[in-house]
C-alpha cells in the first residue's frame, strides 16, 4: 500500500472538495482498507462517460487497497432523486428498476475490480422496515435543515409542490450510509447535500461520520451541458467503438483537456506538449481501448485516420434502400443522419450533405433514381444508397 500523502495526492486529482481532509488523512494511517461507497440509482439503463468521472475514483480506491461498496438504489430509484429538479421525476417500476440495475452493474465492472466490489441493494433493509424502524431515522433531522437543500428552497419560495416523499430523499439515501457503516462517500458536486445529511445521520447512530467527497459533473459533447442522455450529448460507453472514437474527435480542444483530467490518470503536462489533434486521437483511442480492447482501439484509429486524413471513405459503409420522391431532409431524420428536421435543414445549407461528391444545397429536394451512391453526411457519416 502507497504512503498516506502519496494516497491523498493521487485522491486528490478532479476532486472538488473533501470533507474533511484531515479525517481521510486519519483513517489512511490506520493502514486497513476503508469501505468506499458510492450509490447509483438505476433510473435508466446506460452508463455514459459522465457517470465514469466517480467509477474512475472508486478505481483508484481500489488500486490502493480499499473496498467499493457499489449501493444500487433500487429502493430509492422507485421515489427518484429530487436532486436540480424543479417538479418531481416520474416514479419507476419495481421491473424497470431491476432491468436497469442488471446493466448498470455489468457496465460498472468494465472499469470496477469486480474482486474489490462488494454490491449491494438498498431494498435489502427499506423493504424490510416498519414504520416505527423509520421513525427513528426521520426524528433525527429537522425540516429546516431539509429546507436548507438548494432545489427545494427555490420551489419552496417559488410555490412549486415538494411531496414529502420526496422531502424524505436525502435521509433514505443517507441511512445507506450507515448501513454500510461507509468510511469515505463518492457523488457529483449536486449531491453534496445528501452526503452530508449521511455523515450526520451515521454520526447520530454512533457511527464516525463518513468523509465526503464530491467530483465535478462532465459536460457533454456540446460542451455546454452536464452531460445527460436527455439532452443527446453523451458518450455511452456501450456505443459502438466507432462512435465513441467519432464524439471524442468532434469535442473542443478545451473539452478534451478536461476530459483527460477528469477521464484519465495522464500527466496533463505531458498531454499539453502533444500537438491538440494527436492529444484528441490519443484520447479517443484510450476510451475505446478502455471499453473495447486494444485491438478494436487500434482499427479505429486507423480508420478515423484514413477517412479524415486522406479523405478517403471508410471500408465499411452501411447500405440503406433508395427510397425515390422522399424528401432529403425527412430521409435524413428517418435514418439517423440527423437529429432533427431543423438539423437536417442546416446541414444542407451549410453543403454539408453530398450524394457522390455533388453537394445538395435546395432543402426542398426529393431524392430520385440517379442518386444511388454515397450520400456523405458532414465530415464522418457515410451510407451508401442502393
Amino acid at each position: 500500500m502507497k504512503s498516506v500523502e502519496e494516497q491523498i495526492r493521487i485522491l486528490r486529482r478532479a476532486c472538488v472538495e473533501i470533507i474533511r481532509e484531515e479525517e481521510l488523512f486519519d483513517r489512511l494511517k490506520e493502514g486497513r482498507p476503508l469501505r468506499i461507497k458510492a450509490g447509483f440509482d438505476p433510473t435508466a439503463p446506460d452508463i455514459h462517460l459522465g457517470h465514469t468521472v466517480l467509477l474512475n475514483k472508486l478505481r483508484q480506491f481500489q488500486d490502493l487497497g480499499h473496498r467499493v461498496i457499489f449501493l444500487v438504489g433500487d429502493f430509492t430509484a422507485r421515489i427518484g432523486d429530487p436532486t436540480g429538479r424543479n417538479e418531481m421525476r416520474k416514479p419507476l417500476s419495481p421491473e424497470e428498476v431491476n432491468r436497469n440495475a442488471k446493466t448498470y452493474t455489468e457496465q460498472a465492472f468494465k472499469i470496477l475490480d469486480p474482486s474489490k466490489t462488494e454490491v449491494v441493494f438498498n431494498s435489502q433493509w427499506y423493504e424490510k422496515m416498519s414504520l416505527s424502524d423509520f421513525s427513528q431515522i426521520a426524528m433525527r433531522y429537522t425540516v429546516a435543515r431539509l429546507l436548507e437543500r438548494d432545489d427545494f428552497s427555490k420551489r419552496y419560495k417559488s410555490g412549486l409542490p415538494i411531496t414529502m416523499l420526496e422531502l424524505l430523499y436525502p435521509l433514505i439515501q443517507g441511512y445507506d450510509s450507515v448501513m454500510v457503516r461507509a468510511d469515505v462517500e463518492l457523488g457529483g458536486t449536486d449531491q453534496k447535500f445528501n452526503l452530508l445529511v449521511g455523515r450526520s445521520l451515521q454520526e447520530s447512530f454512533g457511527q464516525r461520520p463518513q468523509i465526503v467527497m464530491t467530483l465535478p459533473l462532465l459536460e457533454g459533447i456540446d460542451g455546454v451541458n452536464k452531460m445527460s442522455k436527455s439532452l443527446g450529448n453523451y458518450i455511452g460507453i456501450t456505443e459502438p467503438p466507432k462512435e465513441i472514437f467519432g464524439k471524442i474527435m468532434s469535442i473542443s480542444d478545451q473539452l478534451m483537456y478536461r476530459y483527460y483530467e477528469l477521464l484519465t490518470d495522464e500527466d496533463m503536462t505531458e498531454v499539453k506538449r502533444l500537438h491538440p489533434r494527436e492529444a484528441k486521437i490519443r484520447l479517443a483511442w484510450m476510451m475505446v481501448n478502455r471499453f473495447y480492447g486494444e485491438k478494436v482501439a487500434d482499427k479505429e484509429r486507423e480508420e478515423f485516420e484514413r477517412v479524415f486524413s486522406r479523405k478517403e471513405r471508410p471500408q465499411e459503409v452501411q447500405k440503406i434502400r433508395l427510397e425515390e420522391g422522399h424528401s432529403i431532409v425527412e430521409f435524413l431524420v428517418k435514418y439517423q443522419l440527423a437529429p432533427s428536421k431543423k438539423a437536417a435543414r442546416r446541414l444542407i445549407e451549410q453543403g454539408a450533405v453530398r450524394i457522390e461528391g455533388r453537394k445538395v444545397t435546395d432543402v426542398s429536394y426529393c431524392l430520385t433514381g440517379q442518386d444511388r451512391g454515397i450520400l456523405r453526411v458532414g465530415k464522418k457519416t457515410f451510407v451508401e444508397l442502393v
